[in-house]
This record gives structure tokens, C-alpha cells and sequence, in this order.
């Protein structure tokens, strides 16, 4: 595999038991589908320890911006999407294998913005507040399974054509 940014060879680490793959050239690191998962906790060893060997070597990057390639699937182009609703992190992940690709640094990043389970609830619940669902009933006065000549599809339209009308 081949490293997304300057497209040297990725070296594979077992850190705690758990094979992860190492640019030495950008200081990134590929992480196979629900690997991240595993080192997202700062206060676990394997964790910290991932941190501190990427730090060793972390090289300024160019136009970090710009859409990467799959690792694992170099015909792809990565998807960018925030890690979490803070929206501090934008990480690059494969829409084939689920590979994640962390840049540079962005690891010390996760682990500087990591949210205890009490703070992930109370964001969970402000979410909500601020993001209410809402549910539209269908009108009682229609039933599709009454037979009046018109097919389903009809009787749907007409429901929705009253409803938008209303």
C-alpha cells in the first residue's frame, strides 16, 4: 500500500495487537475498516503510544484539501467527512473497504478533542434540542383499502395533493 500524499510505501505496525499502517515520509496512518475505533481513547496505552511514533514523524503537507486515494483500494477516491459532530477533524474515509486515513497530526487532534461518555450524552441530548424531529400524521380520513375504483398510487397523490393544499 502506498501512502495517499506522497505516495511512498505505507509500513504495517502492530500496535497493541492491532495492525495499522504507518506513513514515514507524512507522519499519516491507514486504519482498516472499525480500526480506528481502538486508538480514538487517549487514555488508553495503545492509543498514546500510535500518537507519539506518528509525531516522530510529521512532515508539513501540501494542499491538505485535496481528495486522496484508497490505500488499500487505489481506484478510489476517498470520501472527506467531519469524525464527529464537533466537526474539528475532517478524515478521509474509503466508501469501498472503510479504511480510515488520518493526516498528520490529526490523531494528536482526535485524542485533544476525546468526550468522556458523560460529555458524548449531554452532547447527544443538546443535539436533540437543537435538532427536533418531527413527524407528519397521515390524515385519519383516508383509507387505502377502501375500494373506490382509484389504485393506491392514485389515492396517495390525492392524499398528498389535500395535504400539501391544507
Amino acid at each position: 500500500m502506498q501512502c495517499p500524499r506522497t505516495s511512498h510505501p505505507l509500513k504495517p505496525v502492530k500496535v497493541g495487537g492491532i495492525k495499522v499502517y504507518i506513513s514515514e515520509h507524512s507522519g499519516g496512518v491507514f486504519f482498516d475498516n472499525q480500526v480506528l475505533s481502538n486508538f480514538t481513547n487517549p487514555s488508553e496505552l495503545r492509543s498514546e503510544v500510535l500518537a507519539k511514533h506518528l509525531r516522530q514523524f510529521s512532515a508539513p503537507l501540501g494542499d491538505e484539501s485535496a481528495r486522496v486515494k484508497c490505500p488499500k483500494c487505489p481506484d478510489i477516491v476517498m470520501m472527506r467527512r467531519y469524525f464527529s459532530p464537533l466537526r474539528v477533524v475532517e478524515i478521509d474515509e474509503c466508501p469501498g473497504c472503510g479504511g480510515i486515513w488520518l493526516d498528520t497530526g490529526e490523531l494528536d487532534t482526535l485524542h485533544e478533542n476525546h468526550l468522556s461518555a458523560k460529555e458524548r450524552e449531554m452532547l447527544r441530548i443538546k443535539m436533540l434540542e437543537e435538532h427536533q424531529a418531527f413527524h407528519v400524521d397521515s390524515p385519519r380520513r383516508y383509507r387505502l383499502s377502501e375500494q373506490d375504483g382509484r389504485s393506491n398510487l392514485e389515492k396517495v397523490f390525492a392524499i398528498a395533493a389535500d395535504v400539501i393544499g391544507d
